[in-house]
């Protein structure tokens, strides 16, 4: 039992004794690329008899959906690039009849002359923003973070008398679909590409 006890214990000790010269001969640090974004904006719209408090006993869920559609065709928006979900309507729960039209665009501009429209019954749901980051993306814009945190590495190793040696250790959690609400308005198209990287310091 004491062999056993005294084997355990210097498994231990030795594990911990690697850990912390490992640890003391490297060096982490994290780095980061700035990136543009190519989004598409969607938005949707909630068309509810139950946001009809004028005339509500008497106008029909048909009739403020096509007042709404003409006043979207007015303002130079194509009805046929709306999508309608009547089940993303149902699972919202208002009591009264209704359904929601979704609307996507690639261009800010016309998504703003989108959310401009007003018309009775109508009241805005979310918009948010979106984009796809493909994997030889991915990997560029990580090259480029990594290149970023190699130099970081080696100017903190200089600055203690040391230099850097391979990399041991990489993180990277970005992912390559973006989906973020825009309904304050941020629609800034650049975003930060970031991963923690550990190198051997030498």
């Amino acid at each position: 039992m004491k062999k056993v006890i005294t084997s355990i214990t210097l498994l231990v000790f030795s594990f911990m004794t690697f850990a912390q010269n490992n640890f003391q001969n490297n060096i982490s640090v994290t780095g980061s690329y700035e990136y543009n974004l190519s989004p598409e904006y969607s938005s949707k719209m909630i068309v509810s008899l139950t946001n009809v408090y004028y005339d509500a006993q008497t106008m029909s869920l048909e009739e403020v959906k096509s007042g709404y559609l003409a006043k979207l065709e007015k303002a130079g928006i194509n009805k046929d690039l709306l999508l309608e979900n009547a089940l993303y309507y149902s699972l919202l729960g208002y009591e009264k009849e209704g359904t929601v039209y979704e609307f996507k665009t690639k261009s800010l501009e016309e998504m703003q002359k989108f959310l401009n429209v007003k018309a009775m019954g109508v009241t805005r749901s979310d918009t948010t923003l979106e984009a796809f980051i493909d994997n030889d993306q991915l990997a560029n814009y990580a090259k480029f973070a990594f290149d970023d945190a190699k130099v970081k590495a080696t100017a903190i190793a200089n600055k203690i008398g040391r230099k850097i040696g391979k990399a041991i250790y990489l993180s990277d959690t970005n992912t390559q679909k973006i989906t973020e609400s825009i309904y304050y308005g941020n629609t800034d198209k650049k975003r930060i590409y970031t991963i923690s990287v550990s190198f051997e310091m030498l």
